[in-house]
């Protein structure tokens, strides 16, 4: 299944970057990304750091959240993991190039918290 959403998102951001003429892969490009893909499902967040390896924002919705309340949350965090791995990983991969950053989340939302911070950083060479 991570395959799967990978190469689904990673052919997504590729066509989108393409019709958007985003040929740039630095932080500012994945997050013009990032804002489009939000624009697009309807999500919501909130910038908090953007410079050259960073880019970092808070989400204070979680399609997660929609899910039943009689699901284990540990079912819940599994598949965050799984979403959000796959799908980061392909945003990260399509726009900066494979393996040239990483990203943390703090998965807040699924804890029950106000809201998740999620973190792009470049590797250093």
């Amino acid at each position: 299944m991570a395959t799967h959403i990978y190469n689904v998102d990673t052919t997504l951001i590729t066509e989108l970057k393409e019709v958007l003429n985003l040929k740039d892969t630095d932080m500012r490009t994945l997050a013009k990304v990032w804002e489009y893909i939000c624009s697009f499902e309807g999500w919501k967040f909130q910038p908090i750091e953007l410079n050259e390896s960073t880019f970092s924002f808070s989400i204070p919705q979680c399609p997660m959240l929609r899910v039943g309340k009689d699901v284990n949350p540990s079912v819940k965090s599994k598949y965050c993991d799984l979403i959000c791995t796959a799908g980061r990983t392909a945003i990260m991969d399509a726009v900066l190039g494979r393996g040239r950053a990483t990203f943390s989340r703090d998965k807040a939302l699924i804890k029950g918290a106000g809201k998740c911070t999620v973190t792009f950083t470049l590797v250093k060479p």
